[in-house]
């Protein structure tokens, strides 16, 4: 037998915990002594260890003890419910990760805290792509928009920071003569990756870049294609045309 204060030593729980399983019925002494001291068996024990793993699990205590009480034949749903939990925790903080990556690239490019910027990039991982890309579903089918976040979703880190820095280079260079040859390169330079980003699939490319060029017409504030503004917009076509002229 045990009292509470050697429980405690030996698992780990504090005292106050203890008590407190007691009070919710979680974790019942076995006995008492004469003089009302709790003590515990080594059953208690066994479901104490049993409550302190299904707690690691991510179990509430409410569900601990529903689970304690009803027959063995549930823990394996018991189980499976909590992996499809953890999923979709996995699932959330991963796009909460995406969420703070943009956040942060965000400060790189405007220098400070855009907010109206942020609100838009926690609308794309709250409300989904489709918000997003609702005023550009002229050119932009459900397809498409699946595509994009798909290859989205695959871009490494080195990716992203790949495509961050062609995308700095030209807005560093955007007054330059788009005749020139380094404007030339800059641009060839984004369009490369983007054709490797977007596995050269020229039909998605030719849609997404009309539905940039309609942002550009539009005066569109939104995100859909952030940071690539106006100015980056008409740099490329400019570069296009210069180079292409007489072709």
């Amino acid at each position: 037998m045990y009292s509470i204060g050697q429980l405690s030593k030996q698992t780990g729980v504090t005292v106050r915990t203890l008590d407190y399983y007691d009070e919710i019925n979680l974790i019942t002494p076995s006995s008492k002594t004469s003089g009302g001291h709790r003590l515990y068996d080594e059953d208690n024990v066994m479901k104490l260890q049993q409550v302190l793993a299904l707690k690691y699990m991510g179990f509430s205590l409410e569900q601990i003890k529903m689970s304690l009480r009803d027959s063995a034949n549930t823990w394996q749903q018991s189980i499976n419910e909590q992996i499809e939990m953890v999923h979709q925790e996995k699932e959330r903080l991963n796009m909460l990760e995406k969420a703070l990556q943009g956040i942060s690239y965000s400060i790189e490019f405007e220098g400070e805290m855009n907010w109206s910027i942020v609100f838009n990039i926690i609308q794309l991982f709250q409300k989904g792509p489709e918000h997003v890309f609702q005023p550009h579903d002229e050119h932009l089918s459900q397809e498409d928009i699946q595509k994009m976040m798909q290859f989205n979703n695959q871009m490494t880190e080195e990716d992203i920071e790949e495509w961050m820095s062609s995308i700095q280079a030209i807005q560093a260079n955007i007054d330059i003569d788009p005749a020139s040859t380094k404007a030339r390169e800059l641009a060839e330079r984004w369009m490369t990756l983007a054709d490797n980003i977007f596995d050269h699939d020229e039909e998605l490319l030719g849609n997404m870049w009309q539905s940039m060029e309609q942002k550009e017409s539009t005066d569109d504030k939104g995100i859909a294609f952030y940071p690539m503004d106006q100015k980056f917009i008409a740099f490329i076509k400019e570069v296009y045309i210069a180079h292409h002229e007489g072709e």
